[in-house]
């Protein structure tokens, strides 16, 4: 048994000398074993910022509101044979559905599909109206009807491209008298953004918006901030709106600021009564340019991750009630309207039921 043991103890110890680096393996550098020749499994992914800030409002998927605007007095201007009218207008109301669902969801691209329907109907307590705007406008509510696609393409961690491209169908039709096609208005968008960190996401970019009333081209500056206290945010797309946002916590939050809402609306229905005049009834391309600006401050509750409620109230600011011949580009050209009209300032509340991306 010894003798064994004493063959194995130099069988171990002719090896170890015969391989002394073995012994000193923990103190080499690799020796001729290069790291660098061997890839790895699989190529490494690329970053990619998202569309969001830490603490920013919920975005809805699917929201209905209803609308609720004060007495307010309209003065219309005369044209043709119509004499120009003051008429009061006494509690308005009307009903808003938006959808905005993604169809495309990737981290190196997001694309958005939205659909929007407003009507609103202006309650004309006088039963004698004699100018046919007027009358158009008791008889038959305005209707925003709006699709759009709207993309998110990021370029690496830091920046991104932002497009949105749409169509509008406005006026005062009805949904068994719809007309043509070629009164679809096409909105447009372009954003070349930054997104430094998590807390702050901006961009400069130019926007073709009917919000004014009229087509017009519009510099643009997207900007959503929330600061280190967590509390406080900005949520901006200026000019169209800014607002300041305050989070109580994770399902309560105020918003506080302005916005623009308007549209150019065909009336196909101008002049139809039989006490127009003869001349009002010649006009088949009259618009309304609408336009106007809320004042206003929301209060937005989750009640579970899913369902948000909002009530919103404020002061409505009239910018355009005018009537335009036909669809043009006009800018902020003021001259050469069909009539001028003034639209009294006046309070407003609305009140929301959302379905949000949790």
């Amino acid at each position: 048994m010894k003798k064994h043991q004493s063959r194995f103890c130099t069988l171990l110890l002719l090896f170890l000398l015969g391989n002394h680096s073995l012994l000193y393996a923990q103190d080499d550098d690799f020796g001729d074993f290069d790291p660098s020749m061997f890839e790895e499994a699989g190529s490494k992914l690329k970053s990619f910022c998202t569309n969001k800030v830490l603490g920013q409002s919920p975005s809805p998927l699917i929201s209905f509101g209803f609308d609720v605007q004060g007495p307010a007095d309209l003065t219309v201007g005369s044209f043709d044979q119509s004499a120009s009218e003051e008429v009061s207008l006494g509690v308005s109301s009307g009903f808003r559905f938006v959808s905005n669902v993604p169809i495309i969801s990737k981290n190196n691209i997001l694309i958005n599909w939205g659909v929007s329907y407003v009507q609103f109907g202006y309650n004309l307590t006088d039963d004698n109206l004699t100018n046919a705007f007027t009358e158009n406008l008791r008889e038959h509510s305005l209707k925003w009807l709006n699709t759009n696609f709207t993309v998110f393409k990021p370029l690496n961690e830091k920046r991104f491209l932002l497009f949105q491209v749409g169509g509008e169908f406005n006026g005062d039709y009805a949904f068994n008298n719809m007309p043509s096609f070629d009164q679809i208005r096409v909105p447009a968008a372009f954003i070349y953004g930054f997104k430094p960190n998590d807390r702050l996401i901006w961009g400069p970019g130019i926007s073709r918006t009917y919000l004014g009333g009229a087509l017009n081209l519009l510099p643009v500056v997207y900007y959503y901030h929330t600061f280190k206290n967590d509390k406080w945010g900005v949520e901006a797309l200026f000019p169209a709106r800014v607002q300041a946002r305050y989070r109580w916590n994770s399902r309560s939050l105020v918003m506080m600021g302005y916005q623009v809402e308007g549209a150019t609306y065909k009336l196909s229905n101008f002049g139809d009564d039989p006490n127009s005049s003869n001349l009002s009834r010649a006009y088949d391309d009259v618009e309304l340019r609408r336009s106007e600006i809320r004042l206003g401050l929301t209060l937005n509750k989750g009640i579970n991750d899913f369902i948000w409620i909002g009530a919103q109230a404020g002061y409505r600011i009239n910018y355009s009630y005018n009537l335009d011949d036909g669809e043009f580009y006009r800018g902020f050209d003021d001259a050469g309207y069909l009539t001028e009209n003034t639209l009294s300032n006046t309070f407003y509340a609305q009140f929301t039921i959302s379905m949000v991306s949790p």
